[in-house]
């Protein structure tokens, strides 16, 4: 190959460098639609504590999301009733997240739901945030009254918690 085809080429990738580099990324932090084929990114069963079972559940129903909590040890259910999720913009969310003890920031996040409420807030994490930061060992985060902190994904199981006597456990630990 001569040198003049070879600058040729190398010019060709160079302007496909550029025009790739010209375009724009889509700046609205509007909730996406679901056809974006990220729907399912919430579906599923959460915890406070990685390794624990789950005590947070979220599936699709009726076209919107819905929340459930693991009931006490000793409930006649094991979830209580379904309840509705909203998806928010990014930009709502932050009123949640804007302070935050994880180096959180807003272009961090992908997507939101939120109850009603405003008692839970879950966000997915892009990939890319939880790549470079090391308080970001989840990729959700969850807002729940008054304190932000990563929760984890975790398979849905049947097995009762006493969220009372769990959590004192995992006080414990963590003070020791």
């Amino acid at each position: 190959m001569s040198i003049k085809s070879y600058s040729c080429i190398l010019s060709i990738f160079f302007a496909l460098g550029l025009t790739a580099c010209n375009q724009t990324a889509p700046t609205d932090n509007a909730p996406t639609a679901k056809a974006d084929g990220q729907a399912g990114a919430f579906v599923g069963c959460y915890s406070v504590e990685k390794n624990s079972p789950a005590q947070i559940k979220v599936s699709e129903q009726a076209g919107g999301f819905v929340m459930q909590m693991k009931e006490p040890d000793g409930a006649k259910t094991l979830w209580d009733n379904p309840e509705p999720l909203d998806e928010i913009s990014v930009d709502e969310a932050w009123d949640y997240f804007g302070v935050n003890a994880l180096s959180l920031d807003k272009s961090d996040v992908e997507r939101v739901l939120a109850r009603p409420d405003e008692m839970m807030v879950l966000a997915k994490i892009k990939d890319a945030s939880q790549n470079i930061n090391p308080m970001l060992d989840s990729p959700y985060v969850v807002y729940i009254f008054k304190g932000a902190n990563t929760i984890y994904q975790v398979p849905c199981d049947d097995t009762p918690v006493d969220i009372v006597k769990d959590g004192e456990k995992t006080v414990q630990a963590f003070y020791q």
